[in-house]
């Protein structure tokens, strides 16, 4: 059987190891019973439909023609990265809204076609979002969210 590095095999590839890998680490986890679930129940489920959904790719490219894998870009990677690390380093400093500028904005950047008012408005549409889930709804402590009036 030749084994071409196609989309779904790596896809199925990385699903699984994936699963495996959630497996392994939430094993130390209690898993409880489905009645009372313990902390390694959620995650197990999860990590077997992942296996599951990568098992079903594996197949999948071993029984149908699917697209091979090309030049594989790396800058949508290392701008995805960089915005991340971004949001980590200004989010003690110069809290939780700018440094959700920075990665909506940096995870927009990494795209080809991006958009300045449309990044614009989905930055700070998910900042005031996720500041009102988070901060006022869910009474975590963001950094810089909380406002006196």
């Amino acid at each position: 059987m030749n084994i071409r590095l196609s989309t779904d095999f790596l896809t199925g590839l990385l699903f699984c190891s994936l699963g495996a890998t959630a497996i392994i680490i939430g094993s130390k986890y209690p898993l409880g019973t489905a009645a009372r679930m313990g902390a390694g129940y959620f995650p197990l489920i999860i990590s077997i439909g992942l296996i599951l959904l990568g098992g079903i790719l594996l197949a999948r490219s071993f029984l149908t023609e699917t697209d091979e894998v090309g030049k594989v870009d790396p800058r949508p990677l290392l701008v995805l990265l960089a915005s991340v690390l971004l949001f980590g380093l200004l989010i003690e400093d110069w809290g939780f809204p700018l440094a959700g500028l920075v990665v909506v904005v940096g995870a927009s950047l990494a795209g080809r076609e991006a958009k300045l008012l449309e990044t614009g408005l989905l930055a700070v549409g998910l900042v005031v979002f996720c500041t009102l889930l988070f901060s006022y709804g869910l009474g975590l402590n963001l950094p810089g969210t909380h406002f006196h009036w």
